[in-house]
């Protein structure tokens, strides 16, 4: 959890302190409008794939089924801040299910991103909650060009967003991470048991192959999006990241985390993490209780929205320019390093 400065905290971030509260009715709600529509698309799919009709079609279904899985990760996000339900271990438990569904290990995701809110837009602990790589301007130019080449291809989108989100998924974090306690060590065997059990049980009914065809696209979908709102909620045009002497946890929270302005569709489909500045001010506050807070703060509502074709901008920033406080692309500090 992030530290609040020592300085008295403004009224209207004590005001947001309400929207905390859980409520067990709307997370079992969510639940249901998604898990049910979700298991609804997936049982169209196999049906689809047993019976030969066009896989064209069966990616079409795929992608609805992966916005709902997107929405279900949500709710596991939420579990671990201890938010979507008010028993801690409603949360664990249900964290856990979801987690094995999006192959995540919950207690570990939830160990590294708890890291994450103590550290974002600190520019000295980039490293410690498995933030996007991200370099300064100078960093890069001081590196060897191998090491300048491994982050370019490491930088590129449709290796970050594609081929790097399904290793991330579906390989690394098969393997406990370096550093993570023992007991959340122990989720990660426990999800990889899961799903071998999963596909013991696939193996021997539908096939793998029939298996895989199904759940393939689903999950790389939805994880291809999942690392891109990862990315755009800390990595855009405007953003704020600073030294740790000068970190301020407001600012860091209000300019440094993004406000994703989706259409409402979409919004519901990212369960309101959109409105990423909220989460990292209060991450205790539900996400079915952002809107509200939003709604509720003119403070919140004056932080410039991110919209859906500005955030595409992003794509193209690279590296931090430290003297002029702002995200820039790799052609960007070419010209900086020619002017000097």
């Amino acid at each position: 959890m992030p530290s609040i400065n020592k300085r008295e905290k403004p009224a209207w971030y004590e005001e947001l302190a309400k929207y905390e509260l859980s409520d067990p009715r709307a997370a079992l709600g969510q639940l249901l409008d998604t898990f049910i529509p979700l298991l609804a698309l997936l049982t169209i799919m196999f049906y689809l794939v047993l019976h030969r009709y066009s896989y064209w079609l069966v990616l079409l279904v795929a992608v609805f089924a992966a916005g709902m899985l997107i929405r279900m990760f949500i709710f596991q996000h939420d579990c671990s801040h201890g938010s979507f339900f008010p028993s801690t271990r409603a949360n664990d438990i249900v964290g856990f299910i979801i987690g094995v569904l999006t192959l995540t290990p919950y207690r570990q995701w939830r160990w590294s991103h708890l890291r994450h809110h103590g550290a974002f837009g600190n520019l000295d602990r980039r490293d410690a909650g498995g933030d996007i790589w991200l370099l300064t301007v100078d960093e890069y130019q001081a590196l060897a060009l191998k090491e300048r080449i491994i982050y370019w291809i490491y930088r590129y989108p449709p290796l970050l967003f594609g081929i790097g989100s399904t290793i991330l998924f579906f390989f690394i974090y098969r393997l406990p991470i370096s550093g993570t306690p023992t007991k959340d060590r122990v989720s990660v065997w426990l999800t990889d048991l899961v799903f071998l059990a999963i596909l013991a049980i696939a193996y021997f009914t539908v096939g793998l192959r029939v298996f895989f065809l199904v759940m393939a696209p689903v999950w790389i979908i939805a994880w291809m999006i999942g690392v891109w709102l990862f990315y755009v909620q800390h990595q855009f045009e405007g953003v704020y990241w600073a030294h740790q002497q000068e970190w301020d946890f407001y600012q860091a929270a209000l300019a440094g985390s993004s406000y994703y302005k989706l259409p409402k569709l979409l919004q519901w489909f990212t369960g309101n993490i959109g409105l990423h500045h909220i989460h990292h001010l209060r991450p205790r506050i539900p996400n079915y209780h952002l809107q509200q807070a939003y709604d509720s703060s003119p403070v919140l509502q004056a932080v410039k929205p991110l919209t859906l074709r500005s955030s595409l901008k992003s794509l193209s920033l690279n590296l931090y320019d430290e003297p002029q406080h702002r995200l820039v692309s790799f052609r960007q500090s070419i010209k900086r390093s020619t002017s000097e």
